[in-house]
């Protein structure tokens, strides 16, 4: 068996996912990989036979009652006691941190071992926990430049590799299913957890597109308990309609929309630059230390997208919005030229050298 390496995050998808993609490629190259995780994470991973996993439970302490963050305080130094316990168990060569609250504790026990750390941060802003384990790394990996805060003193340890996605969008080469449409095609992601306004502003903006003439197709991801009501309202208005609130098939998804209007996610706004699919972003408004901003802005400086703040979201602005990119085909052409420039494909190799330099030292 191969060297060793236990791999901890936590939460959306957004941290998970991503860490299920080099936890692959790990497995693929002959290491061992496990995942310490929390509830939400375990259900991403249960169905996958080939990992093994350790569920601790770390809560955010962040924007919450002075009890509640008590009890976030509490969480975190029994989940320390647990990951030193699965330390000793499984003696791993080195801890790898996605990012998350669920990645402190055992990147922050790892140093009871003197095991190596390294981490990874996807936004555009550092996570508070993988600020705090700065202090610990022995490299950090960045998907892109950090805007804001980010210290100086560890900018020899740090390396831009890329946002971590699955090798088939990494690898995704244009498509001209687009092209062929008759259809102006939109795509609606609101994160794993859904958005729910989405589903209150989107549909009657839609509605109101085909009302004028323009024939529209839309693939709307929602929450649960929306769908039912959404799809209703797309078939009385003779919508063409794909309404879903996960789909494993994302890259058929993006390869046959013409613009997808979004959260901004680290993994979803990659993914759309990946697959070169213009889009409108709308940052949650709460997200922590307002990185959903701060990954949009990262685009829409690179004119890779458009910013709609959600205080902004309403049916007469997104009409107009919508508009604007269906009659300007050729605003459309220079963004995919745009998101083309800031492709990345080779993020799995260069966090491996990099691990593999830490662990033969």
């Amino acid at each position: 068996m191969g060297k060793k390496i236990i791999f901890s995050t936590g939460g959306t998808g957004g941290h998970i996912l991503p860490t299920i993609h080099l936890m692959d490629h790990f497995f693929e190259r002959g290491y061992e990989v496990l995942l310490v995780t929390d509830y939400r994470g375990k259900k991403f991973i249960e169905n996958i036979s080939k990992f093994r996993s350790y569920e601790i439970s770390a809560d955010t302490p962040t924007n919450k009652s002075i009890f509640k963050k008590i009890f976030s305080f509490f969480s975190i130094f029994f989940s320390i006691f647990k990951s030193i316990r699965i330390i000793r168990k499984e003696k791993p060569d080195l801890i790898f941190g996605a990012g998350g609250y669920v990645s402190f504790p055992i990147s922050f026990a790892s140093k009871f071992f003197g095991l190596p750390l390294v981490i990874y941060e996807s936004n555009s802003v550092m996570g508070r926990a993988n600020k705090f384990l700065l202090l610990f790394s022995k490299k950090v990996f960045l998907a892109r430049e950090i805007l804001i805060n980010f210290p100086k003193k560890y900018e020899n340890i740090t390396h831009i590799v890329g946002p971590i996605l699955d090798k088939k969008i990494i690898n995704y080469k244009e498509s001209k299913i687009i092209n062929e449409k008759h259809d102006f095609s939109i795509l609606i992601l609101g994160g794993s957890q859904g958005a729910e306004i989405f589903g209150e502003v989107i549909p009657k903006t839609i509605n109101k597109l085909k009302e004028k003439n323009f024939n529209i197709e839309v693939m709307q991801q929602c929450t649960k308990n929306q769908i039912g009501e959404i799809k209703k309202f797309y078939e009385k208005n003779n919508i063409k309609n794909y309404v879903f609130e996960f789909d494993k098939n994302i890259l058929n998804l993006m390869t046959s929309s013409n613009l997808a209007i979004t959260r901004c996610g680290a993994t979803t706004t990659a993914e759309l630059v990946q697959t070169q699919t213009p889009f409108i972003g709308v940052p949650l408004p709460n997200s922590i230390d307002s990185h959903q901003y701060f990954n949009a802005k990262y685009y829409e400086s690179r004119s890779c997208c458009w910013i709609l703040q959600q205080k902004h979201l309403n049916e007469e602005n997104l009409y107009n919005l919508i508009v604007e990119t269906i009659k300007n085909k050729n605003k459309l052409e220079i963004i995919r030229e745009n998101m083309k420039k800031n492709c990345k494909s080779d993020v799995f190799n260069k966090i491996e050298n990099k691990i593999k330099e830490i662990i033969q030292k």
